[in-house]
């Protein structure tokens, strides 16, 4: 950005011009594409727990138990993940990666930390410090909303009579 950007519109445009790369499917994080935002961020979730029930999901990612049951029969599906039941209570499905995703996770992280390092080292420790501190003013102002009590839009849920 040689210039600033006049309008947000513009700043958008601009972000995304310059992040466009990692979209592409012939760029890193190719096998990331096929999964869904929910599919990722339980994956993340599982790999960085260990192993989690479906319980622990649905909260971490804020989403209803049944959309969670269908993010993890989709990861299922894909051999990244496997649901067990419990030694000590058979009622509890554990949820762990399988081995295809305990690999898939690893190159993941792998690739995601060779990019964050090469980041990383093109910054001072100054330089650091700053974008850490304005990256913690980005989200605590993305999180404003919820906590000055902001009602977020509420979605419409459509009856359908059943004759």
């Amino acid at each position: 950005m040689n210039e600033f950007p006049a309008t947000v519109e513009e700043m958008v445009f601009e972000i995304m011009d310059k992040c466009k790369f990692i979209f592409y499917p012939e760029q890193r994080f190719d096998l990331f594409l096929n999964c869904t935002k929910n599919e990722i961020f339980a994956l993340l979730f599982v790999y960085r727990q260990k192993q989690v029930n479906m319980s622990e999901i649905a909260e971490y990612m804020n989403i209803p138990l049944n959309t969670v049951t269908g993010v993890i029969g989709r990861l299922e599906k894909k051999h990244l993940v496997r649901r067990e039941r419990s030694e000590q209570d058979k009622r509890v499905v554990t949820i762990s990666l399988s081995e295809d995703g305990s690999e898939f996770m690893h190159h993941e992280m792998m690739d995601l930390g060779s990019y964050f390092t090469r980041v990383m080292e093109a910054f001072s420790d100054e330089e650091k410090k700053t974008l850490f501190g304005m990256a913690d003013k980005v989200f605590a102002v993305l999180n404003q909303r919820e906590k000055s009590g902001e009602q977020a839009k509420i979605k419409k849920v459509r009856k359908i009579e059943i004759e």
